[in-house]
């Protein structure tokens, strides 16, 4: 799985999702997680973007092995979200209803 993380050099609130994500990313090294920071003004963020649909700086897209997106988080990550996010994409932690009804 990859994250990748939509940042804007004009953007007061990028560099602190960067480093939550970052941070984050790093403690799943196991299991093969990894991010990469896309910078607005580039090729790559051109091309992206709109595939994306990036409106807001920064965003957060979780992507599996197909570049299929998982999930989309808007703005800075808060650290337990993200934590327990990952964990449910990586089938680390069932939610409360697959606990409840299986799965």
């Amino acid at each position: 799985m990859e994250l990748l993380v939509f940042v804007s050099s004009h953007c007061p609130h990028c560099p602190k999702a960067v480093a939550i994500v970052k941070r984050v990313v790093s403690q799943y090294s196991d299991y093969d997680l990894r991010y990469k920071k896309i910078r607005a003004k580039t090729t790559e963020a051109k091309n992206l973007s709109p595939m994306y649909n990036i409106r807001v700086y920064p965003t957060v897209i979780f992507l599996n092995d197909d570049k299929e997106v998982l999930y989309t988080i808007d703005g800075v990550p808060g650290e337990k979200h993200l934590k327990d996010k990952i964990e449910r994409l990586l089938g680390l932690k069932k939610s409360f209803w697959s606990k409840i009804f299986g799965g």
